[in-house]
């Protein structure tokens, strides 16, 4: 076989298996995704990291593998690695780790559940006590504040009570000086 022909081989395998990477890469983020559920911003940055990725691999392997010549067979070879992986592998493996993994953390957050039930079980008749606590301070509140109200009125009763009695004597004592002025006169 010919040494070109046997590199043009090589070329087009590394250009499948480069399919087939970044098929596997775009898995790992499709279960990343399946196991912590995240917001369309974040769906973006990873999309632009992956891709970012995905060009740095097909420009490695151009320029590398076949001087930096753009050629559709490279194209071709690393479109039916990606085709190959989809349609054989990608859903097993996706199903499968994003599976366990969710499986692994959902026996995880029963251990620590447990694992803190006393912690849990001691803040919750704390927060009892408390709002206990809370209840009968704001009744008391509301007892000490109607009793500070009515001594409040009784004492602003009993101002204005001092002050009309101080105005009548005044009044009293103006009209008599006046009473008296009008006698002398």
């Amino acid at each position: 076989m010919s040494p070109v022909i046997a590199g043009e081989g090589v070329f087009i395998l590394h250009s499948f298996l480069l399919g087939v990477i970044i098929t596997f890469i775009y898995d790992l983020f499709r279960i990343v995704r399946r196991i912590i559920p995240h917001g369309w911003f974040l769906l973006s940055l990873e999309d632009l990291a992956f891709w970012i990725l995905a060009t740095a691999g097909i420009f490695y392997m151009l320029y590398y593998e076949n001087s930096g010549m753009f050629r559709w067979f490279s194209v071709i070879g690393a479109g039916v690695g990606m085709f190959l992986y989809k349609k054989t592998l990608s859903a097993p493996f996706v199903n499968l780790v994003s599976g366990a993994v969710n499986r692994l953390l959902a026996l995880l957050g029963k251990f620590l559940w447990k694992l803190t039930a006393p912690v849990r079980f001691v803040w919750h008749k704390l927060t009892v006590l408390a709002g206990r606590g809370a209840r009968r301070a704001a009744r008391e509140a509301r007892i000490r504040r109607r009793q500070v109200k009515y001594r409040l009125t009784a004492w602003k009763k009993a101002i204005r009570m001092n002050l009309c009695k101080r105005r009548e004597k005044r009044q009293d004592k103006k009209k008599m000086r006046q009473r008296d002025a009008g006698d002398c006169g």
